[in-house]
């Protein structure tokens, strides 16, 4: 069996972590939030709520990596757990269903934000996303390192455009009046959990530093603490942003728009800020 070299350290782990999680969701799904929950207390609610079970989920996640530091991810642990018969049917399900179509979602979220500087007839909206996916398949393919560099600088590049972004709005005197109070008719328990699966999908991705477990340097510290940290980073960005969202448009503004973060550059930054998001 090949040993794949561990060149992957703490900041490398880390950086997969969040990266893997911080894309084009978070600015995409504050828009379905809204369309199921009127109330600014119950959206930070829903991102709180969901963010804590996914700190939770790491912290399972961590303790796992950390016993069986090899690559592979959930295939290894439900392998070396349950059987290769569980491992089997992981790897498949994750070849033809999960990852396939969590990849797909995100790169049409890319062609979305794409269209906003070009205008994309339907096929070239497809030739875009397919593009993507093909390119990042490449980067991946040519090795560890040019592939650590790649997510290195596009985690850089992502988080530091949410935190531009939460900024602008925190300090910009422009604000709307948001409605805390929840709806007469009572908590809407069934809506609540709808926004949840929403939001569960924007935390997606933090487990895929798992798959990269026999390539981290001292996997028993290193896997446990990326984790910790990234998602850990990933929920209070998550609320920043969405606080930054409520202060500067109305939540039915929110709830009717797409493009929510660039709708909100717009108006604090102006077209630049737009075009930035």
């Amino acid at each position: 069996m090949t040993v794949l070299p561990r060149k992957l350290g703490l900041v490398d782990a880390t950086a997969i972590v969040i990266g893997d999680v911080v894309g084009t969701a978070i600015f995409l799904v504050p828009n379905s939030v809204a369309q199921n929950l009127s109330s600014a207390a119950m959206i930070l609610a829903v991102w709180i709520v969901t963010g804590v079970l996914s700190f939770f989920g790491a912290l399972a996640y961590a303790e796992l990596g950390a016993m069986i530091p090899s690559t592979g991810g959930q295939y290894v642990f439900l392998r070396d757990s349950y059987g290769p018969l569980w491992g089997f049917l992981c790897g498949w399900s994750f070849i033809l269903a999960i990852y396939s179509g969590a990849n797909a979602t995100l790169a049409v979220g890319f062609a979305t934000y794409l269209s906003y500087f070009i205008h994309l007839t339907p096929l070239l909206f497809k030739l875009a996303a397919v593009a993507l996916v093909a390119i990042l398949t490449l980067v991946n393919y040519r090795g560890v390192e040019l592939g650590a560099a790649t997510q290195r600088f596009f985690t850089l590049l992502s988080v530091s455009g949410l935190v531009a972004i939460i900024g602008s709005a925190l300090l910009s005197r422009q604000s709307t009046a948001i409605e805390w109070s929840l709806p007469a008719s009572g908590f809407p328990w069934s809506r609540f959990g709808v926004a949840m699966i929403a939001c569960l999908w924007a935390y997606e991705g933090w487990s895929s530093v798992s798959f990269v477990a026999g390539e981290i340097k001292e996997p028993q510290r290193n896997l446990p603490l990326s984790l910790g940290l990234g998602v850990a980073t990933i929920v209070a960005l998550y609320v920043l942003a969405n606080v930054a969202y409520l202060k500067i448009l109305p939540i039915s503004t929110i709830a009717s728009t797409e493009r929510v973060a660039a709708t909100m550059a717009e108006r604090t930054i102006g077209p630049l800020g737009a075009s930035l998001v």
